[in-house]
């Protein structure tokens, strides 16, 4: 992994996101394995693998889902990276 991101790449991540939902959350969530089920409470959920996203880093760490929740949560729209990825 890269120490530097790049406008392109952001860009490219965030055209594949807005392809695969109709969200557009304001608030997001970073969840490691000990709170991922937290991301079963969203509701009206997307769920995009991180694989599915281009130039995204991916979860290498046993318990991290790997994936991106986007939806509602307690009224708010949110995106939920469910799994952190580790240099």
């Amino acid at each position: 992994m890269n120490q530097f991101v790049t406008l392109e790449q952001i860009d490219r991540a965030v055209e594949a996101v807005r392809s695969r939902t109709s969200h557009r959350p304001r608030i997001g969530i970073v969840l490691g394995s000990g709170l991922n089920s937290l991301a079963d409470s969203v509701q009206k959920a997307d769920a995009i693998p991180f694989g599915d996203l281009p130039d995204w880093p991916r979860s290498t760490v046993h318990g991290h889902a790997g994936k991106l929740v986007v939806g509602e949560l307690e009224g708010q729209s949110v995106m939920v990276m469910q799994g952190r990825v580790h240099f």
